[in-house]
């Protein structure tokens, strides 16, 4: 969806998503439930709490926008180059964003306009990656489904989007550096796995809900949870497996309230995280697999799919039985513990090739 969100649309949708039966047990229990109780948590009750919970984040509305359209949006006039020209590809991209920052220059704005255009928080050195690594990710991401034709303008739409992301993070990133060492205490408590399925060829992130330690998180530094996600985001981004086939996230949700699942992390900080992760980075998600999932998901999907195109919900799954894991990627790669699954694949939240870095 391209147009901006309206209010009036978003209650439309919670209006939508509430049914008679909802609106009767909130108002009998409205009085006496606990902040525990996810079994009276109405669409409006819900929406509710995110408001009084989020610090001024409307963290319906930053929903929306990262998960209507993921995939960007080919426009007319769009430039487009083969596929098997990605030299020439690159500079094409290389010149846009050189003429964006030209552009930024003769505003005479305050320098902090050009400044995302420097990607001075990127981390690519970090993973040992050059910065026309990075560009080359995007023009990957922006390839055509037949992988034909690279839509150069469309990566560079979505390397601007990062550019800002990036650049809004201000030092954080940066000091100290953005490397494994420095983020490997917060992936262990946020337990962020990743493996490559040999049956679908996708890199799978793994998030497991009830590995994690959510009176823990709630004390961690937001900036050091953003830290450890960007990290972690940016390994993603430039595993070839992910460039070339996608990303599967696989969540168990391990039946988690509400209230403990909007209270683990700020609520702008988990927007922000969705959007860096979802909307902003180049890294296709084909498909989205949730076990034991709670009921106020379904409430929360309801409210989000009355924005979403088909082809996005289509990629929503709510695994009914955990054997669906297993059949649809392989036993191989799923992580030791994870779940409650019997995963035989030994592997730490930092990836083996950067534990020592």
């Amino acid at each position: 969806m391209s147009e901006e969100v309206t209010e009036e649309q978003i209650a439309d949708a919670i209006a939508a998503a509430t049914t008679n039966k909802e609106e009767n047990a909130s108002t009998t229990t409205s009085s006496t439930s606990s902040v525990s109780d996810d079994d009276s948590l109405t669409a409006s009750g819900m929406v509710a709490a995110l408001k009084k919970h989020g610090d001024g984040t409307n963290v319906i509305k930053e929903s929306i926008t990262t998960f209507s359209n993921p995939d960007g949006s080919d426009k007319k006039g769009d430039a487009k180059i083969s596929a098997d020209q990605m030299d020439q590809a690159l500079q094409a991209l290389k010149e846009l964003v050189q003429k964006a920052k030209d552009a930024e220059e003769k505003k005479k704005k305050k320098s902090k306009s050009t400044a995302k255009w420097e990607f001075g928080t990127s981390p690519h050195a970090q993973f040992g990656k050059t910065f026309d690594d990075t560009l080359k990710a995007f023009l990957l991401w922006a390839r055509t489904e037949e992988k034909k034709e690279i839509n150069v303008s469309k990566a560079f739409r979505r390397l601007e989007s990062y550019a800002s992301w990036m650049d809004d993070t201000g030092t954080v990133l940066v000091e100290p550096p953005l490397s494994a060492s420095s983020v490997k205490d917060a992936l262990e408590i946020w337990q962020m796995k990743s493996s490559v399925s040999a049956k679908t060829k996708n890199l799978v992130w793994w998030f497991d809900m009830g590995a994690i330690d959510t009176e823990i998180t709630k004390k961690m530094s937001a900036d050091d949870s953003l830290r450890a996600f960007v990290w972690f985001s940016h390994y993603v981004m430039y595993h070839p497996s992910a460039q070339e086939e996608g990303m599967l996230v696989v969540e168990n949700c391990d039946k988690i309230g509400f209230y403990k699942m909007i209270t683990m992390m700020p609520m702008k900080l988990g927007t922000q995280l969705d959007r860096l992760t979802i909307g902003v980075l180049p890294v296709k998600t084909k498909k989205f697999y949730l076990l034991e999932t709670p009921r106020w998901i379904d409430v929360f999907m309801k409210i989000l799919g009355a924005f979403m195109s088909k082809k996005m919900k289509s990629r929503m799954y709510l695994c009914k039985d955990w054997s669906e894991i297993e059949n649809t990627l392989g036993g191989e790669c799923i992580p030791k513990g994870w779940g409650k699954l019997e995963g035989s694949l030994d592997v730490g939240c930092v990836p083996e090739e950067y534990a020592s870095s």
